[in-house]
């Protein structure tokens, strides 16, 4: 709510009022009252949809349980937030740091029954998340009152699954905080032993009919519990709670509902398998792990386990884009597979054949599609829709229909925003064809315009065509935008995904640099008016071109890594990049090499860091490097921190995307428009 001389308006009002009003690219201000949709959940009965919108940053980020009609218009709110009073005990409760989902806090989860007459959801009550239930009709949510056998302090729930007979939960839930802690962090009693005070992530069995919850014995921290058709059995994931030193450790379970019987290991499995599926009358698991060609972590195929033969399949070896398992659905005759794929700068629904290993893309009109779902009977699909100009919106398509319909939803961007097109441009560089995007201003009709070049995180990352708040409010401004997808990028096959091994900065950086090429020859660009921004490996590409190039007039670095050494022992995990260069003080040489902070001596362009101080993923101390370091060479550079921002939550501000901090994207974006606009010469004009 919004409060102008004692008048309350709502967002809601806003919005519609501002239909009317000329459109225009999103302001800096404006972009605080976007709202995002996520995880459709399609009913038992097709009718109906339930989906979480996260608030705007204007209106605190936080996360509640809608209910939109598959016909019809009258969507509605069906969660809010606690009264004051207990939001209070909710901050106080989380003093020490946000909770896993980094947000604003709120409702999230949410699950319908198999009977369609509830559903259930997690929402942080106090100290801990607790699940609830509540009618699509709506009224006030009940918690479950869970009785863990033999335990004086419940366990802190982070997920659960529904049998599908409805008769039982799967959870997984954190070993409870020893009584004393809380007293002894009073006392300042608190001395915090590396790698050895964890709280192990474990399994529980709950009968609904009783509440009472019985711990599944397996070791090592416990997820992804997926049940079978018949709610006989389940598969589980556990791995060691250390992935740091020797990489994945990931072991199968199936787990008897009957917890008497000891669950069974599944041998012969990759240490990197996970989000498994049952198929073919439970004798054929469908599940995720690591690309069988040499790729780096994170790349995975689409792979079938037979539990009778053993044999494992590949099924999407050679594949020209990157499967994901979030939403994979196994179809009723249990030999075909959906799920999304990353296509380019796509991502699309294929169908794959368990059997053969043929697949097919299933075309559900829209360049972006994700969080596909459906239900048992899988007569409908509920999903997320999205293009360079429409947000990601909630669609619901029939089993039958060839196209899907736009739900009945919430505004998720004011509808009065003017928003750029986006154009695919290819180019060739070092043997390969890269792909990027390139958004233009309405005055590249006229004349020659700046160019902004967005570098994506990852490296595994890519830019797909969908709507990112902050292009279009630098396109607002008069300026082009340019999101290559360099080698490295996903969405091109385990091969493109590869091609950066032992080689950041070298061969990626250059296909960025022949894509700038290849906008000065094809668009009106002005080559004297360039400038560069990225968050992550974004920034670290940011650091290369610091030191690499004087082409640009300004460098945007959010998040960076600068110096490999410090960051491989200092990040909060080092696996993923001991694949690109080893361990470094075993190949000084290659780490040293693909470290910004080495060609920082030929630095010249003015250069603005932008850093999470919570963030442990690219901690502060790479920025820090790099300031001290550019100050030293005398080069203009300003460093600016942002309390309490992790990695993820930053990013949602560098992106324009809600966030619970209400001023930090308005600052940061304002110091980056301010700091390229000075770069260019210009007048700053957004202050």
């Amino acid at each position: 709510m919004f409060r102008f001389k004692g008048i309350l308006i709502s967002f809601g009002v806003l919005l519609a009022s501002s239909a009317t009003a000329q459109k225009h690219f999103p302001t800096n201000e404006e972009i605080r009252q976007v709202r995002t949709a996520s995880a459709p959940k399609l009913s038992p009965d097709a009718t109906q949809v339930v989906a979480e919108i996260t608030e705007s940053t204007a209106n605190g980020g936080e996360n509640h349980i809608w209910l939109l009609p598959v016909k019809g218009t009258d969507f509605r709110q069906l969660t809010f937030s606690p009264v004051a009073a207990e939001k209070a005990d909710d901050k106080t409760a989380n003093a020490g740091g946000r909770g896993a989902r980094g947000g604003g806090g709120g409702e999230h989860s949410a699950e319908w029954m198999p009977d369609g007459k509830s559903i259930l959801f997690l929402a942080r009550r106090g100290s801990a998340d607790q699940i609830f239930t509540i009618s699509p009709t709506g009224g006030s949510p009940t918690p479950l009152d869970l009785h863990f056998a033999g335990m004086d302090r419940a366990p802190e729930l982070q997920s659960f699954s529904i049998s599908p007979d409805g008769k039982m939960l799967a959870l997984v839930a954190r070993d409870p905080e020893p009584a004393d802690t809380a007293h002894k962090r009073q006392e300042k009693d608190d001395a915090r032993w590396v790698d050895h005070d964890r709280r192990t992530r474990r399994l529980y069995l709950v009968s609904l009919a009783n509440m009472a919850a019985s711990r599944v014995q397996i070791e090592g921290d416990t997820d992804s519990p997926q049940w079978n058709s018949s709610s006989t059995k389940l598969l589980a994931v556990s791995h060691a709670p250390d992935n740091d030193v020797n990489g994945p450790s990931n072991v199968a379970w199936i787990v008897p509902v009957d917890t008497s019987v000891k669950p069974t290991r599944i041998e012969h499995l990759p240490v990197s398998a996970q989000r498994f599926l049952w198929a073919k009358n439970d004798g054929l698991l469908a599940y995720f792990a690591g690309c069988k060609a040499e790729a780096p972590n994170g790349c995975n195929d689409l792979y079938t386990y037979d539990l009778t033969t053993h044999a494992i399949r590949d099924l999407s070896n050679g594949f020209n884009g990157t499967v994901s398992g979030n939403g994979a659905v196994v179809e009723p005759d249990g030999v075909h597979l959906v799920l999304t794929a990353a296509v380019g700068v796509q991502e699309q629904v294929f169908r794959f054949d368990l059997g053969t290993g043929k697949y097919a893309r299933i075309d559900f009109g829209m360049p972006v599609v994700s969080a596909i779902s459906t239900n048992s009977s899988h007569s409908g699909w509920a999903y997320l829709g999205a293009d360079s100009q429409s947000a990601a919106n909630i669609y619901y398509r029939s089993a039958e229909a060839e196209k899907g319909v736009r739900l009945a939803q919430p505004d998720l961007v004011p509808a009065n925003w003017q928003l750029a097109q986006s154009k695919v441009i290819h180019w060739k560089n070092q043997g390969l064809t890269i792909e990027g995007m390139i958004y233009l201003p309405p005055e590249a009709s006229q004349k020659k315009v700046p160019l902004i070049v967005h570098i994506h995180g990852g490296p595994t990352g890519v830019f797909n065509d969908r709507l990112y708040a902050t292009v279009n409010m630098l396109v607002g401004h008069g300026w082009a935008v340019l999101e290559p997808n360099p080698r490295g990028s996903t969405g091109y096959g385990a091969s493109f995904e590869a091609a950066n091994k032992n080689d950041l900065g070298g061969k990626d950086f250059q296909d960025v640099m022949a894509g700038v090429d290849e906008a000065i020859r094809s668009f009106p660009i002005d080559p004297q008016r360039l400038a560069l921004i990225g968050y992550s490996y974004g920034g670290e590409m940011a650091g290369f071109a610091e030191g690499k190039t004087d082409r640009f007039k300004a460098i945007v670095c959010g998040a960076p890594v600068i110096d490999q050494f410090s960051e491989y022992g200092t990040e909060n995990g080092s696996w993923g990049d001991r694949w690109y260069y080893g361990k470094p003080w075993e190949h000084f040489e290659d780490a040293w090499r693909q470290s910004p902070l080495a060609t920082a001596q030929h630095a010249k362009t003015p250069f603005l860091l932008l850093q999470g101080e919570a963030d442990t993923t690219d901690p502060m101390g790479q920025s820090q490097e790099m300031y001290r370091a550019l100050r030293q060479e005398g080069v203009p550079v300003d460093m600016v921190t942002y309390p309490r921002e992790s990695h993820g939550e930053l990013h949602s501000n560098f992106y324009g995307e809600t966030s619970p901090e209400p001023w930090h994207g308005v600052d940061l974006r304002r110091r980056m428009v301010e700091f390229i606009e000075r770069g260019f010469g210009a007048e700053t004009a957004s202050r």
